[in-house]
């Protein structure tokens, strides 16, 4: 079975993660007794623990980075939900299984008819559902995975860039370390979304701030 959830849709700051991994009966239950579950619900140490041994079970992992900047470029050719249906299609056809389980991102129809058409494994057995994470062993562990890798590749950007806050919109750390780099730097960096409203925001100040300060 192959279980697939993502990590980081709503930041600001950030690539979003989507994470594919293949179990077979007897590493899933492993899994389980270890208290494999829903990422959000495990603290982080924990999670790396949990990640090392999804990753040592499991048949298959994979991952598929979408960075802010190809967010940005991916936006104005198709939505958040089609940038991650396309991940996860492609996981589902790098793994290649009949039984596949994912956390779903969206309500409707139209999503499940346009991933089963992009699926190799025309007969495969969909499982999408809201909350999977925390209700199959196998999509719990590819939320791990996700998150996992998401925080370390975040953890690379602060080492460089200093603390980000969650790198979500709400916040007030982030929309700190954006309005305190733009000032410094005139512009925002390719590992900030600036499709996001409250990077538009932030730019649309300033730029209204430089054209007054041209008027004057």
């Amino acid at each position: 079975m192959i279980g697939i959830d993502e990590a980081g849709r709503g930041p600001v700051i950030g690539p979003m993660v989507i994470a594919g991994v293949q179990l077979d009966k007897d590493s899933e239950a492993k899994l389980k007794a270890l208290g494999v579950r829903d990422s959000k619900r495990i603290a982080p140490k924990k999670r790396e623990v949990l990640a090392k041994e999804i990753r040592k079970l499991a048949k298959k992992v994979e991952v598929v980075v979408v960075t802010a900047k190809q967010i940005d470029e991916l936006m104005q050719l198709m939505t958040l939900n089609q940038i991650e249906l396309n991940a996860m299609v492609k996981i589902m056809n790098e793994i290649g299984d009949v039984d596949i389980f994912l956390d779903l991102p969206s309500n409707g129809p139209g999503f499940m008819r346009e991933l089963r058409s992009k699926l190799k494994v025309m007969d495969a057995n969909v499982v999408a559902e809201h909350k999977a994470d925390d209700k199959y062993v196998v999509v719990g562990a590819a939320s791990i995975i996700a998150k996992t890798t998401r925080d370390r590749l975040v953890r690379e950007i602060e080492e460089k860039h200093g603390t980000l806050g969650s790198g979500y919109p709400a916040d007030e750390r982030t929309v700190n370390f954006l309005k305190k780099y733009l000032k410094e730097h005139g512009d925002l960096p390719d590992f900030v979304r600036h499709s996001w409203s409250t990077t538009q925001k932030l730019l649309g100040k300033k730029k209204q701030k430089g054209l007054f300060e041209y008027k004057k």
